[in-house]
């Protein structure tokens, strides 16, 4: 229960943050297009430097378990994401963009300041599970769902700054080698701003929306039950039944961290990409907007269950 409340008063600190971004819109500072260069910014300069960071720890074998571990749930709850959208899609005639939102989380942006300054800067280690896996997904089946099978590249996938950042950090981690002195403190400083600078972002997107809108139409309360209350819940179904927090001691702290990344609000990338193809963009942006603001109640009382249950 502490860490739930710990959590609260992040989350609103965050929200406090999202709101200078929405008043320097609404003041007319800045413009809501501006968040597309933040957005870019903050994809390929400085979540790879917050990556790369998070590997600068001593190399160890209960670390490599623990990655181990949150890389193996992190691919198996996409699998399961995945297979159930399928599945009730069909069904429900569920759009493309509402699969993404459901299915992807913001388990980076969001996630890595809420870690770093619950947790301690150390865990953001585990983040890095999450990303690797959730990278891979975003530019193969995330791709393929919005854009169309026809976008999905290989060279995409390896040349993206996220998973080039992922394998120079694998390396420093595996050789137990440190950043030399200016180049250390640069990737460190510019990871040091992922938390406010996403935040402001969030806070400029949303200012352009209609929030009236956004939270009357049906469709959007269903893809943010699914995000923030089906998808956390699945993933406590599945370690309370496999019991993987209690055969293995460090499981429990280790996997909170990878719960955290599927409890968070839809990924700001399913938004980029459903701009970038065309393909039901406002509905992305608002359903975006929708799950960061309910985010803020749904986050500590999934955590607060996680501990309970588990």
């Amino acid at each position: 229960m502490e860490l739930s409340i710990l959590l609260l008063g992040q989350m609103l600190s965050m929200m406090l943050m999202i709101l200078m971004g929405f008043a320097a819109v609404k003041t007319k500072l800045v413009t809501s297009s501006q968040s597309s260069v933040i957005s870019a910014l903050t994809l390929y300069i400085i979540v790879p430097c917050v990556v790369i960071d998070s590997f600068q720890i001593s190399y160890s074998q209960e670390k490599l378990k623990g990655l181990l571990l949150a890389s193996g749930f992190a691919v198996l709850m996409h699998v399961l994401f995945i297979a159930v959208t399928g599945l009730i899609g069909r069904k429900w005639n569920i759009s493309s963009i509402e699969k993404a939102s459901v299915i992807y989380s913001n388990g980076g942006n969001i996630i890595i300041p809420l870690v770093s300054a619950l947790l301690g800067q150390e865990q953001v280690f585990y983040c890095c599970a999450f990303i690797m896996v959730q990278t891979f997904f975003f530019w193969t089946h995330t791709v393929g769902l919005i854009g169309g099978k026809s976008q999905v590249s290989l060279r995409k996938i390896l040349g993206n700054p996220n998973v080039i950042a992922i394998v120079i950090g694998l390396i420093l981690f595996f050789t137990n080698t440190k950043l030399p002195g200016i180049l250390g403190t640069t990737v460190s400083s510019m990871g040091g701003i992922v938390g406010p600078i996403c935040m402001l972002m969030i806070g400029m997107i949303m200012a352009e929306a209609d929030l009236k809108r956004v939270f009357l139409s049906g469709r959007n309360w269903l893809v943010c039950a699914g995000r923030l209350l089906f998808c956390p819940l699945l993933m406590i179904l599945v370690l309370w039944i496999s019991r993987v927090t209690v055969t293995i001691p460090f499981a429990k702290d280790v996997l909170l961290i990878l719960f955290l990344a599927i409890a968070a609000p839809v990924a700001a990338t399913v938004t980029q990409m459903a701009s970038l193809f065309h393909n039901h963009e406002e509905q992305a942006g608002a359903v975006n907007v929708m799950s960061v603001i309910l985010s803020i109640l749904t986050m500590p009382v999934m955590v607060a269950l996680y501990q309970k249950i588990l």
